[in-house]
């Protein structure tokens, strides 16, 4: 699909080995063994770019455009169920989010035909920048891991149907770090198993209003949120 990302429209498809995630945090590795297609949020008052529309593709963007809405939903049940967790009004976050710029991402990674470079990954090591990601997975060989307390690596794998939900740097910020994001990335698969192992995943990023201020949360001014 010709649609590229660009300094002006920040979705669309990403090629294989277009970015390294673990740069963001300072880190020297290889480009990640990945592709991606992006779908931003709908209407002109977000802050961002409108979703464009693509010719011949209807049946792609009905189904994405379900998709995507329904994911907000469930972004938006989540947050009330945070608020209640931190002793506040359930919808303390809805006027937050009422205009948000919430992104989502369809993500291929290939199976491997020819041996990586040393040190790549399918996505490397980063933590995610908004509040919430809810992510579709598959258990499929070379899948995601996240890191502990304890510094180790740990397979993430979820049951048929089941979302991987993820803490994101903003909301460890909103709840005075006592709400963690949670660094992960995707490693490769077993070399035996390379050339079979594609995998699939789609994952939504909520992002707030562009207006929001993000100060410490009243009840989290304390060490505990509860």
């Amino acid at each position: 699909m010709e649609v590229p990302m660009s300094k002006d429209y920040m979705y669309g498809y990403s090629g294989f080995e277009d970015e390294t995630l673990a740069a963001g945090i300072g880190m020297d590795r290889g480009a990640d063994l990945k592709e991606s297609f992006a779908l931003g949020p709908p209407g002109e008052d977000r802050g961002v770019p409108p979703r464009k529309r693509y010719t011949g593709l209807d049946e792609f963007q009905n189904a994405s455009d379900r998709y995507y809405n329904a994911i907000v939903d469930l972004a938006d049940k989540l947050l009330e169920i945070f608020a209640l967790a931190m002793n506040l009004d359930k919808d303390w976050f809805k006027n937050k989010t009422d205009k948000h710029a919430s992104a989502l991402r369809a993500l291929n990674y290939p199976a491997l035909t020819e041996v990586p470079k040393p040190g790549t990954l399918r996505a490397s090591e980063h933590t995610d920048y908004g509040t919430v990601t809810i992510l579709l997975q598959e258990n499929a060989p070379g899948g995601l891991q996240v890191l502990n307390k304890g510094g180790t690596w740990q397979d993430v794998q979820t049951p048929p149907g089941a979302f991987v939900v993820n803490i994101g740097d903003l909301f460890q910020r909103w709840t005075n770090d006592l709400w963690k994001s949670t660094m992960h990335r995707v490693v490769l698969p077993p070399e035996d198993l390379a050339a079979q192992a594609r995998r699939q995943s789609i994952a939504f990023f909520q992002n707030i209003n562009a207006d929001a201020i993000v100060e410490c949360i009243p009840t989290c001014l304390s060490k505990s949120c509860f």
